[in-house]
């Protein structure tokens, strides 16, 4: 019953991002006001979401559209010359589905009758003037046949008028529960039904009618209803009369997106091979019983030309990027330039060869996994690691004039340190080996990661704890999309270099913990694309509880305060407050929220010193006051590193 449950929201997902695509295509043909080409009406729709192909295949499924001489037109455009002008004035709105302007209806019916639009501006104003339609605050005309019919004053003659069922009206009507009606939160009421409602489809703005006069009665206004959903931000109008989210239209963006990365690069149907007709009967010998099979030569093909990428070519994608802000796949520029995609004979070959001209253009940067932009738009911040994450290196020196804090070779480091020092949670940015020693494969298909205090608060992530290829490494700086649980999309700058992550300050507000949070990143069909989900765990060797977590601030504040806290004194705060011990990645953790300490730091201070030991067989570091005063091993001297 589950799953069939989920087969069902699936379809009826899958339905609307039909229907919410063909009111882009059908609003793009609007504005352009002409027939028009398919990566024409793509660049009119400018939303990186909604590619060549899938609109190339909206025009051709839906029934709204026409080909003519190679060109894409609205149907609507091709209406009966005899019929009254109002006549298709009324079938116009209702083709396109929402208020247009009084300059748009005088283009469809110029396109309709063939003759000058000026004619029909004149006529217009005497129809707004007519009881039988409204307009928008935006100036915009549309019927008042699409007002809900509220003259009646027994429920079951609004629904009848409405052409609705008490069945139909019933899930809408639960879903409502507690909302509130008033003509000052009609738009707030609507939307928190529509929301309730998403699992459904689309919400009849004739229903959220009936549901506002059930409880307004006669203070109910149909017509302020309608103007205040068409005013607010959150509702998207679909045609046919029916609402949505923004956020779910953000969601079916999403989803469209999917679908057209999803779409296999087939190949070509050969052409057919005529076969060569058969020897006359009498020419052929008695012997031969059987169908004689004539073997046939296929026609030579000629070699394809190679794409020519011309200047203007270029200009024109330039523009493209100019327009839409963000970064842009050379197959979509492939798509609206020349109007090759996925499956056409030269596919490859072309892309290969547009790919090749823009990284060698300086009107293009190549931010990875075969996406361009405009120079010099990403920020400069992406470029250099953050002073926060510097690591200080103050000099101190005891009382007794021995150096403190000194660091020392690998071959002086005691118990496991070594070992430890290669787990990507005791690495950091500036503090790495270089590459991902972890054991996650590189083409594994999600990864558990952990946040630290100090990447939280300033919306950074190591790549220490990525393994190597899982992020586009096709350029020093790669744009990355990470989508959030409710589908919003976060740009993500990864600076392959510096082996550090950018700009994932929205993803982090759903972690609650300062340090420890475990979040999870999946892969999607698009290699530059990866989903987000909050963890519901903390990591054990990361996690600070809250009160911790502002002990360690306090004790950081002291620090810079006073001037004369040696990294040495710090860890011995540390681990004097835990009796049991803390491991490194443990110590590393807490040491790093009061100065940032590298990992050869901390793990010199605790070979080096008497007052830090581990037990044997044991991985805890443990501090022991009494020995603070004895100082540094003298056997250590020879691994100080000079």
């Amino acid at each position: 019953m589950r799953a069939t449950k989920e087969a069902e929201r699936a379809d009826v997902a899958e339905v609307l991002a039909d229907e919410y695509l063909s009111d882009l295509v059908y609003n793009a043909l609007l504005e352009r006001g002409e027939s028009s080409k398919a990566s024409e009406i793509t660049l009119e729709i400018n939303n990186p979401h909604i590619t060549f192909p899938i609109v190339r295949r909206a025009l051709t499924d839906s029934p709204r559209f026409l080909s003519v001489d190679r060109l894409w037109n609205l149907s609507a455009r091709y209406l009966d010359r005899s019929r009254p002008t109002e006549r298709n004035l009324l079938d116009v709105l209702q083709a396109a589905g929402r208020p247009l302007s009084t300059s748009q209806i005088a283009t469809e019916l110029s396109a309709v009758y063939d003759r000058p639009a000026e004619l029909y501006l004149g006529l217009l104003s005497k129809i707004v003037n007519s009881d039988r339609y409204f307009r928008t605050p935006g100036g915009d005309l549309a019927p008042r046949a699409w007002l809900p019919l509220v003259d009646a004053d027994d429920e079951e003659d609004v629904l009848f008028d409405n052409n609705l069922t008490p069945e139909q009206i019933a899930p809408f009507r639960k879903a409502s529960g507690d909302v509130q009606w008033s003509p000052s939160t009609y738009a707030e009421a609507s939307r928190k039904v529509v929301e309730a409602s998403q699992d459904r489809g689309a919400v009849p703005h004739r229903v959220l009618g009936v549901l506002a006069w059930a409880s307004l009665g006669g203070q109910y206004d149909p017509l302020k209803h309608l103007l205040a959903c068409l005013g607010d931000s959150g509702l998207v109008w679909l045609s046919g009369g029916r609402w949505i989210t923004r956020a779910k239209a953000d969601e079916l963006e999403a989803q469209l997106a999917d679908r057209a990365a999803g779409m296999t690069e087939e190949e070509p149907a050969e052409e057919p091979v005529m076969a060569a007709p058969a020897p006359a009967a009498a020419q052929i010998p008695e012997a031969a019983a059987e169908e004689v099979l004539v073997p046939v030569a296929a026609p030579a093909v000629p070699p394809r030309k190679p794409l020519e990428v011309t200047g203007s070519d270029l200009a024109a994608m330039e523009q493209v990027l100019a327009d839409r802000g963000a970064a842009a796949d050379a197959v979509d520029l492939l798509a609206l330039q020349y109007e090759v995609v996925p499956g056409d004979p030269s596919f490859r070959d072309d892309l290969a060869v547009l790919s090749d001209a823009l990284k060698g253009d300086p009107r293009f940067l190549y931010v990875g996994a075969g996406r361009f932009r405009e120079p010099n738009s990403l920020p400069l911040y992406v470029y250099t690691v953050p002073e926060f994450l510097h690591y200080p290196d103050p000099q101190f020196v005891s009382l007794e004039g021995e150096i403190m804090d000194e660091e020392i070779e690998d071959e002086g480091f005691a118990g496991t340190l070594r070992q430890e020092m290669a787990n990507p949670l005791a690495q950091d940015v500036g503090d790495d080996a270089g590459e991902y020693t972890g054991d996650v494969p590189a083409d594994a298909d999600s990864l558990r990661l952990v946040l630290k205090a100090h990447h939280k608060e300033i919306g950074t992530f190591p790549l220490c704890q990525v393994p190597d290829g899982f992020f586009p490494t096709d350029a020093p700086v790669v744009e990355v999309l990470v989508r959030d649980p409710s589908g919003a999309a976060h740009e993500v700058i990864v600076n392959n270099e510096l082996r550090i992550a950018f700009n994932l300050f929205g993803l982090y507000e759903s972690i609650a913990a300062d340090s420890g949070g475990v979040f999870h990143l999946h892969r999607t069909a698009r290699p530059y694309e990866f989903r987000f989900a909050p963890g519901d765990e903390e990591d054990p060797q990361v996690f600070l509880s809250p009160a911790r977590y502002a002990e360690l601030l306090a004790l950081r504040e002291q620090a810079e305060e006073g001037g004369d806290m040696a990294t040495f004194d710090i860890v011995c705060e540390v681990l004097a407050h835990h009796a049991k011990g803390l491991d490194f990645v443990q110590a590393m953790t807490e040491v790093n929220v009061v100065r940032r300490v590298t990992r050869r730091k901390l793990a010199s201070i605790l070979s080096n010193y008497y007052c830090f030991a581990q037990k044997p067989g044991q991985s805890l570091w443990r501090y022991d006051a009494k020995k603070r005063d004895m100082g540094t091993d003298r056997t250590k001297r020879k691994y100080l590193k000079r």
